[in-house]
């Protein structure tokens, strides 16, 4: 008796979170140092370092990243918008910290990591901003290559 089967491949769609590691992965294989590269959907709580819940995702993304590539060194480096004065609490360098310190809470050597915040000086975009896009865009959290 021969029995005969077939093996069906089913096509499952990625998820966000899969697009998304796929394509930090492709951008730091072909990033060199110096490069910089905006974290996508990093949120936080208004005036404050602490993330948003929605954040997570592309938290565990970096961290795998940083996982798989042990030589990678990174900058973290958070921008603000809408002001144009400097303030007494620096948010965007405590929340580079707040990115910087997930990493390595989970496991990453704290000498692959630093962080640092520019305020508002370096806008993608003119202050005062003209829109939502525009604020959403100055704010912002970005890894500048170290090492590979």
């Amino acid at each position: 008796m021969t029995i005969v089967y077939e093996i069906i491949k089913e096509v499952v769609p990625k998820t966000k979170e899969a697009i998304l590691l796929d394509e930090l992965n492709e951008t730091l294989k072909t990033s060199k140092v110096g490069d910089i590269i905006k974290l996508k959907d990093i949120y936080f709580y208004n005036n404050s370092p602490k993330l948003l819940p929605q954040s997570k995702p592309v938290l565990y993304e970096l961290l795998c990243v940083m996982q798989d590539n042990p030589k990678l060194k990174i900058e973290v480096q958070g921008h603000i918008c809408c002001q144009t004065n400097e303030l007494k609490f620096d948010v965007s360098t405590s929340r580079a910290r707040a990115v910087a310190v997930f990493l390595i809470q989970n496991g990453i050597n704290r000498k692959r990591i630093t962080f640092k915040g520019f305020g508002s000086t370096r806008p993608v975009h003119s202050i005062p901003e003209k829109s939502e896009q525009e604020e959403e865009d100055n704010r912002r959290v970005e890894i500048r290559i170290v090492e590979k």
